[in-house]
């Protein structure tokens, strides 16, 4: 029987030569999803608001990831 496995995020992406490029579409997915719940807010205005909470949240998360890959990068010195 196998233990319960602790998924942890990796950070092997912050070293690839597009790195920037996928934060950026990582963030265009919490934008898009905001964006979706600013319209939706009218007609259903409980998933509306999820959506843009969500999409907001996502969006803190990919800024926060931004600044540990850039931290990890200055010191990889790349």
């Amino acid at each position: 029987m196998r233990g319960i496995v602790c998924r942890v995020a990796r950070d092997d992406t912050a070293y690839a030569a597009n790195w920037r490029t996928v934060l950026l579409v990582d963030a265009a997915v919490g934008a898009v999803a905001a964006a979706v719940g600013m319209a939706v807010l009218f007609k259903v205005p409980t998933l509306g608001a999820t959506l843009v909470a969500g999409g907001g949240v996502y969006v803190v998360a990919v800024v926060r990831r931004a600044r540990r890959w850039a931290r990890l990068r200055r010191e990889a010195g790349l």
